[in-house]
């Protein structure tokens, strides 16, 4: 996914500015993609050089004037495009990992306070996501134009909900194995093929 995609993706719902985009990030698909304000305008500006965009300027009395920003006929073709292109394998960069994978190197004490803060993090983005999705579930379940994209929003979300409880699960493994010793063996770690649980 690139940013200029997740644009297009919000802007074909309805037009916005800058800092309406930046704050429907933060309610929407902010689990799995996420940009700074400067990112944002700084994009809009690219896509409407493109021709993927128009602005009209709106002004406000007391307020700096915005630009409200909707897609064109070339914008919207490239968002469909995008779309129907089969999706990149995500390329995995993971710190965390980076450290436990050194692990044996550092103080055990430190190891398990990253893994503690690891794990907070993924308790706390757990509850935001359950009260953050009943105040959007609430708002768009009654409009009709977006009852039936409500499904596939609530699909992304009910995939951070699993990783979330996955990450959680895995910090409690490796803060026992960290702090209790407690020893861990290939043969823990199944396969896909050995997994009886896996549908192929």
């Amino acid at each position: 996914m690139s940013l200029p995609h997740a644009l297009l993706g919000l802007l074909n719902y309805r037009p916005a500015t800058g800092y309406d985009l930046k704050a429907t990030f933060e309610k929407s698909i902010n689990l799995f993609w996420n940009a700074s304000l400067p990112q944002i305008y700084r994009t809009l500006n690219q896509m409407e050089k493109k021709g993927w965009l128009s602005f009209k300027v709106e002004h406000q009395d007391g307020k700096p004037s915005r630009k409200i920003y909707k897609l064109t006929d070339m914008g919207k073709k490239e968002l469909q495009n995008w779309l129907s292109m089969p999706p990149d394998f995500p390329q995995i960069k993971n710190n965390m990992l980076a450290k436990i994978f050194f692990g044996n190197r550092m103080d055990k004490k430190d190891l398990a306070v990253n893994l503690r803060k690891w794990r907070e993090r993924y308790v706390k983005l757990l509850e935001n996501l359950g009260t953050g999705l009943d105040a959007t579930a609430g708002h768009y379940a009654t409009k009709g134009d977006f009852r039936d994209d409500m499904r596939f929003w609530l699909l992304t979300a009910d995939y951070g909900r699993r990783h979330a409880k996955m990450v959680i699960e895995w910090c409690d493994s490796a803060l026992d194995v960290v702090e209790k010793g407690k020893n861990i063996k290939l043969s823990d770690i199944r396969t896909v093929k050995n997994d009886d649980t896996i549908k192929k």
